[in-house]
This record gives C-alpha cells, sequence and structure tokens, in this order.
C-alpha cells in the first residue's frame, strides 16, 4: 500500500500479518483501514520490520505499535536510530524500541535479511526466496517502469549505496518491491541490471 510518501508492505502469513515498514508520520490509520478492509484485526499485524530509520519509514511507527502490540524489528546497525540515541541529519522522530534486531543473513517471517549499507548505515534489503521477490527499502526507486539511484545527496554514504545496488545481482529473484513507486513484477533482475549498468558500476 502507498505510505504516504513510502510504500508499506502489507505479508499475510498462516495466522498473522507482518509489515515492512510503518509509513510517514500519521500514517497509522491508513494501515490500520488497510489491515481492516482486508478483513482482519488490527492485533493481527505482530511484527513491523523497518528497513531503515528515515521518518517517511518509521515516522508512524509509535502510533503503529501502540494501536496493535506489533513487535518491531531492524538491524543492529539501525537500532540506535530508531530507539533515538542517535540521530540522522534532518530526521526526527518519536523513539521506538527495537524488540528483535537482526543482522545479515538471519530469517525472519520467511525474509532473509540483506544488510545493504549505504543510504543509512543499518539499511536492509528482504528476500523472499520462496515467492522470488525483493523488498529494497531506498535502495533504488521506481519510476515508468525502471528502477533508480535515490538522489546522492538522501545517502549518508552514497558510493556504499551503489556497491549495495550492485551486490543484489548476487541473489536470486524475479519481483522488486521498492519503498518509493510501484512494485516491478517480473522483470526486477532485469530492471536492476539496467540500473548497474547505467550507474556503471
Amino acid at each position: 500500500m502507498d505510505g504516504s510518501f513510502a510504500n508499506v508492505y502489507i505479508l499475510v502469513r498462516s495466522d498473522h500479518l507482518v509489515a515492512i515498514d510503518a509509513g510517514a508520520p500519521g500514517n497509522e490509520e491508513k494501515v490500520l483501514g488497510y489491515i481492516r478492509g482486508m478483513g482482519a484485526k488490527p492485533s493481527s499485524l505482530k511484527l513491523v520490520v523497518v528497513t531503515h530509520a528515515h521518518y517517511d519509514h518509521v515516522g508512524a511507527l509509535k502510533s503503529l505499535r501502540g494501536a496493535t502490540g506489533a513487535r518491531v524489528a531492524a538491524h543492529r546497525d539501525e537500532e540506535p536510530f530508531i530507539e533515538g540515541r542517535r540521530g540522522l541529519p534532518g530526521v526526527r522522530h518519536e523513539p521506538v524500541e527495537v524488540d528483535l534486531v537482526l543482522g545479515e543473513g538471519d530469517v525472519v517471517e520467511g525474509l532473509r535479511v540483506i544488510h545493504v549499507p549505504g543510504h543509512t548505515p543499518g539499511s536492509i534489503a528482504l528476500l523472499d526466496e520462496e515467492l522470488g521477490a525483493i523488498f529494497i527499502g531506498d535502495l533504488a526507486y521506481e519510476e515508468n517502469g525502471a528502477l533508480y539511484e535515490i538522489p546522492q545527496q538522501y545517502s549518508l554514504d552514497p558510493e556504499g549505496n551503489r556497491r549495495s545496488i550492485k551486490r543484489l545481482l548476487e541473489l536470486k529473484f524475479k519481483h522488486v518491491l521498492p519503498s518509493h513507486g510501484r512494485p516491478i513484477i517480473g522483470r526486477g533482475r532485469e530492471a536492476l541490471e539496467d540500473l548497474v549498468k547505467r550507474l556503471r558500476i
């Protein structure tokens, strides 16, 4: 679902729901409405996996957690930013405790954690190997069916972000689901390969 500035993905599991990111401040009602529209209760949301700590991804996290009781998972390098112990330039949000600290290769709710530092130190992508789908956070954005690099001024380490983009080509997937823009279904790998060629990395 479009989470106002950043997409929020709701994944259906056997008896509960999982969210990837929470969206911008004030987005919690939109997420809750979407869950109710699925015929589920807000309490069925059991986990929010955070791709990184920018406000358009975690701004609604505290309110969404309060309304659902969901636990919060994030990479260990992003934990201090989410919990408010460190700050990212130009980013403010209400601190939220991280319940589940993630690292490279961990598997949570069927999603394999891929550490993709660059945009922020603890940015992650999440690979659903069964579906061949990868959720890439702000590693790149979609426009008109193509992928583009997030403008470099928004990344703490632009060169690191480029290395992370290229690294994804080591993985097997066919669908790419970015936080900004529309999912690329069926030809996600080709779109990423095209981005790597255009960036000459």
